[in-house]
């Protein structure tokens, strides 16, 4: 029974509950804030005189500096600044760290200057010291310190961190930020979109000179979307977010790819008019990518049957 009741106690400093815990900024200790991302299933403790917003994909960004009005909105530090960055990445094949990294070509080569492996909230994790060549001007970011794990309630996410510059005097502090780390079951994924069927179909509808015979909607998450190997992987869209997939025919649908016509003087060939058209766009007001595609032959697309409707 002891030994039973270690185990549990170690799961619970590893992994925690943020059902009690507040978004609201309270002060974990005199000197930290406490973070609390619900849906992404983590918290962490930040320097209560830093500043911290939302980043995609579950994620956070925290700064040592105040990024109001700064160029490329904050995400490049001044001179003694540090900016650190957490995200929870798509991990669609369910890497763990290491095969993460291997994959997209990353931690080796000579810029790498340090590598250890370690455990973050009771997880295993990858750490790197990276040094890449930057132009004139931007030597002092060349450094970027790394962590890679997983939380055991994400197979399919792999948590990145990284923060810029690696030499800076305030990698303790960053490193006192990552050893905060905590896990705990995220908030079910909604399925309540903001944008209804009806607003989504009347976004296409209401388009001047377009003629539809025939028009669906589906409401799909973003992961379902990109599982149709249609449409590449965004690093941008979080794979849990809701977004309608609207597919369309009929007349007056604007080719967007074509571009103005070329400048000769001979001859030229009229393309072909598009007769079938798909866009997607999110359900909510949550950031992300919007996109659209057209066929010139008609062939309903077999991608978009195969997709669930959770409307």
């Amino acid at each position: 029974m002891r030994g039973l009741a270690l185990i549990a106690a170690v799961l619970l400093v590893s992994c925690g509950s943020l059902k009690d815990e507040s978004q609201s900024g309270a002060l974990a200790g005199a000197r930290d804030r406490h973070i609390v991302d619900v849906d992404g299933g983590w918290s962490l403790d930040a320097p209560s005189s830093w500043f911290d917003r939302p980043s995609a994909q579950h994620g956070r960004e925290i700064m040592s500096y105040d990024p109001t009005g700064m160029d490329n909105s904050g995400n490049t530090p001044p001179p003694g600044g540090i900016f650190f960055r957490l995200q929870m990445q798509q991990n669609p094949d369910r890497l763990d760290a290491a095969a993460f990294l291997r994959a997209r070509g990353q931690g080796t080569g000579n810029g790498v200057l340090e590598h250890s492996q370690l455990v973050i909230a009771g997880q295993p994790a990858e750490f790197y010291l990276v040094r890449q060549p930057l132009p004139l001007g931007m030597a002092h970011l060349e450094q970027t310190l790394s962590w890679y794990l997983r939380s055991p309630f994400f197979d399919d996410r792999m948590v990145v961190i990284s923060a810029v510059p690696g030499d800076s005097q305030l990698r303790a502090e960053v490193e006192r930020i990552v050893a905060s780390l905590r896990f705990a079951r995220p908030a079910a994924v909604n399925l309540m979109p903001t944008i209804s069927r009806a607003d989504a179909l009347a976004r296409v509808l209401s388009r001047p000179g377009l003629a539809v015979d025939r028009i669906e909607a589906k409401l799909v998450l973003y992961k379902e979307l990109e599982a149709t190997n249609q449409f590449g992987r965004s690093g941008m869209d979080d794979p849990d977010s809701l977004v309608w997939v609207v597919v369309y025919s009929g007349k007056g649908i604007p080719n967007r790819f074509l571009g103005p016509p070329p400048m000769t003087t001979g001859s030229t060939q009229t393309p072909e008019p598009c007769v079938w058209a798909w866009e997607v766009f999110h359900a909510d007001t949550s950031p992300g990518s919007t996109g659209f595609g057209c066929n010139p032959r008609f062939t309903w697309p077999e991608w978009f049957a195969g997709l669930p409707d959770h409307s």
